[in-house]
């Protein structure tokens, strides 16, 4: 016989035994090799190195199974997805908008922020990996914080931005990223006028978004908010990661 075959033929091979459950780490023996297939889960090979259960699942297409941290009820779940809702607080309220004038907004305060990306000092969120990312922001004017503020005449703009990378008080037109320009149809005396933007944006890991506005109504506008979620804020989540 051959030098090779007769080193094949004396490979010890371990024993492979089968069960029809998952087992834990304490029931495995250290080296042993088990094959499980309870009834209605996957086929799983398992073995015991270095006190360590090692697993996989078997597969005929190909497609692995998600571990059963990421699944809740049927549904796909992952802390690690950042999401964030900022708002203007009462103390950041009526924050002045010169006439013809980008102002940054001042969204002050969190509702929540899932990976801590959102940052209520500098008003921005930075994006902690590359992806494709979907915002939505709105902004309520106020009605009547003087007597001219808050009353528009027809075709007088107010105008929302998406800015990326940017980080001043009042960002430059070449860092806009998406532009929302809105005209007044007709006057409008101490009512309500909102601004709203909503969009998809690729951005790399370390680009970070603010939200800017604009007017041109011939005074200084503010903004308005008094109750968390209801008039100004904006929100972010990871669509995809690319």
């Amino acid at each position: 016989m051959p030098r090779e075959d007769r080193r094949i033929s004396n490979i010890k091979q371990d024993s492979i035994n089968e069960i029809n459950y998952y087992p834990s780490r304490q029931s495995v023996s250290e080296g042993d090799i088990i094959i499980s297939h309870p009834k209605g889960k996957p086929l799983r090979l398992y073995k015991k190195l270095n006190g360590i259960l090692w697993w996989s699942d078997f597969t005929r297409d190909g497609k692995q199974y998600f571990d059963n941290d990421l699944i809740y009820k049927g549904y796909l779940k992952n802390s690690n997805y950042p999401a964030f809702k900022a708002y203007v607080s009462t103390s950041a309220d009526d924050q002045a908008i010169a006439d013809q004038t980008r102002v940054r907004i001042n969204f002050d305060a969190e509702s929540y922020d899932v990976g801590g990306n959102y940052d209520t000092s500098n008003y921005k969120f930075t994006a902690p990996i590359a992806g494709v990312y979907h915002f939505d922001a709105k902004l309520l004017w106020d009605t009547n914080y003087t007597l001219d503020t808050g009353d528009w005449e027809a075709e007088e703009r107010h105008d929302i931005y998406l800015i990326k990378n940017d980080g001043n008080a009042n960002p430059a037109s070449g860092n806009i990223e998406v532009a929302k320009l809105d005209l007044v149809s007709g006057a409008i005396t101490d009512n309500f006028v909102m601004s709203s933007v909503s969009s998809d944006l690729k951005l790399n890991a370390g680009d970070y978004i603010e939200v800017a506005v604009w007017q041109n109504s011939g005074v200084t506008q503010h903004t308005y908010s008094n109750n968390e979620h209801e008039w100004s804020a904006w929100t972010g989540h990871l669509i995809t990661a690319i």
